[in-house]
């Protein structure tokens, strides 16, 4: 069984850094989807692939209109269709595996992170302040071994300072993830993190999902024009 690792400053367990997580497990997770998407017949994926992976997928907020207006999704999706030169969203001729984690591009000299499984990602980020209320606010909440619960000063002696530490390469590349005060180039591709993008949780969620889409969309044209390239 995996034990969590305790903070060598603090004595407390560490639930903020890549060890208190199976990060093997989790690439062998992406790498063994990517595999059965890809071994499905090209006639239906999209039907199968729902039918397949129906367990993992996400349900969406019931109240997602309130979030992105109905002409704002339609426009989105048309452009979509354009970029793609389809008629439908089921001719879309890739599938997507979606992979949300507070680690997945952290820096590790030794280890390649589960990001580097992503074709491509997106880095969103918030201010301190804006953290730390929200971690101080959680509840306590179930774990594999018991209950827990953050101790007191635990964002700022722990959280906070794992954060900096194992993003150290996107936020060299991007100021403004620690620092308000740094000129924002949200949207902007990392140089030290392989396809992602980076946004504050502070933009409108139309400007974070353009993107997000965009990201998408530009690394499917990338791989086109390097098959094209053979």
């Amino acid at each position: 069984m995996r034990q969590v690792p305790t903070d060598a400053d603090t004595g407390f367990q560490d639930w903020d850094c890549p060890l208190a997580f199976d990060m093997d497990k989790l690439v062998q997770t992406i790498q063994s989807t990517r595999k059965q998407l890809e071994d499905l017949p090209e006639c239906g994926k999209a039907v199968e692939a729902h039918s397949s992976f129906a367990s993992q997928w996400a349900n969406p907020q019931k109240d997602v209109n309130s979030i992105l207006p109905p002409k704002a999704l339609d426009s989105l999706r048309d452009t979509v269709l354009h970029r793609l030169d389809v008629n439908s969203t089921e001719e879309i001729p890739f599938s997507l595996i979606l992979v949300d984690g507070i680690l997945l591009f952290y820096d590790d000299a030794n280890n390649e992170s589960p990001g580097a499984e992503c074709d491509t990602g997106l880095f969103i980020y918030a201010q301190y302040e804006t953290l730390k209320q929200r971690r101080e606010a959680r509840s306590a909440y179930v774990t594999k071994d018991g209950i827990w619960e953050d101790p007191p000063g635990y964002f700022d002696s722990v959280v906070w300072p794992n954060f900096v530490k194992y993003h150290s390469n996107l936020i060299a590349a991007h100021p403004e993830i620690t620092d308000k005060k740094a000129a924002s180039v949200g949207g902007q591709k990392s140089a030290h993190v392989v396809n992602a993008a980076v946004c504050s949780s502070d933009m409108p969620f139309k400007d974070t999902l353009d993107v997000c889409v965009e990201s998408i969309l530009g690394e499917w044209s990338r791989r086109q024009q390097m098959q094209a390239q053979r």
